[in-house]
């Protein structure tokens, strides 16, 4: 987590924690049904406000969609934004939007649950992510996020410092950490969808993108198992989960192994993306940084 300067520090964070706070309370009071609806509104009013992260977003969907039109791009973050308000306002809500879901792959959950071995449970910043986890953790087994700390502590405190399990914090630091845990048969969730130093380049959408690897390099070591999980949010306002096994390489050769499961994993991504764009959070900068020189 990046050092914060005193300005942040003492003023930015604290009226940024304070105004977020207000609209957390603010949604936690009303109907999770109202919440959404009028979270979403809200979110299509400051999608064309957030330019700097609307052109990140532009070059990202340009690269993985270059036949769209510049119409088509700008409708997908448009309702990106109105998603991503969707879901900051379901998050007081957690067991009303867990007990009405529909789930596909459930076998996967239950071979993980019952095979008597640590393993990986795999997502994506896409639909509720939050969702997911917590659905796992309530109906088959705790998981144990990998996480980095929001730069806001006002932020941190608030919306994750609630997540069960224990908190494995990015990069060397928590390996050790890690380790243990699948060692006594627990389970990690990693968001596998963000640009690492420390990762491998694998093709994403048509180009080289650094991904994390450390989690399939484990999980060959220790002959784990690795399952892809999402929340897609309906039409109608419920979730469909969907669960999936990461195809494994077969190669003897550890370094192809690592390569090859790394980039079934992106095909996996890609599908889910491609399938609901709209779900994914495009402001990231995903790919290498020539692409956003210019930005």
């Amino acid at each position: 987590m990046k050092k914060r300067d005193a300005l942040h520090r003492f003023l930015i964070d604290p009226i940024v924690g304070v105004f977020v706070g207000i609209f957390w309370i603010f949604f936690k009071i009303l109907p999770l049904k109202w919440a959404t609806k009028t979270a979403g509104f809200l979110g299509g009013v400051i999608a064309p406000w957030m330019k700097r992260r609307n052109k990140i977003a532009y070059r990202n969907l340009s690269i993985a969609f270059p036949n769209k039109t510049d119409a088509e791009k700008k409708e997908i973050i448009k309702k990106m934004w109105i998603h991503f308000a969707k879901f900051f306002a379901e998050m007081p809500h957690t067991k009303e939007w867990i007990s009405d879901a529909d789930v596909e792959g459930k076998e996967y959950l239950k071979s993980l649950r019952d095979d008597d071995v640590g393993g990986f449970v795999c997502s994506a910043h896409f639909g509720n992510w939050e969702f997911a986890s917590t659905y796992v953790a309530q109906h088959y087994f705790q998981l144990h996020p990998v996480y980095r700390p929001a730069n806001n502590p006002w932020l941190e405190k608030l919306m994750f410092k609630k997540r069960a399990g224990v908190h494995i914090p990015k990069g060397s630091g928590g390996a050790r950490i890690m380790l243990d845990l699948l060692k006594n048969g627990e389970h990690i969730a990693i968001l596998c969808d963000q640009r690492l130093r420390e990762g491998i380049a694998v093709p994403f959408f048509g180009k080289m993108a650094m991904t994390p690897s450390a989690m399939v390099s484990i999980a060959i070591k220790m002959r784990l198992p690795i399952v892809m999980g999402c929340a897609r949010r309906l039409p109608d306002g419920r979730f469909k989960m969907t669960v999936e096994a990461l195809p494994m390489s077969q190669s003897d050769n550890m370094e192809l192994a690592v390569y090859e499961t790394v980039a079934n994993m992106n095909k996996v991504l890609e599908r889910w993306i491609t399938e609901t764009p709209e779900q994914w959070m495009w402001i990231h900068r995903r790919f290498d940084k020539s692409e956003y020189k210019d930005l």
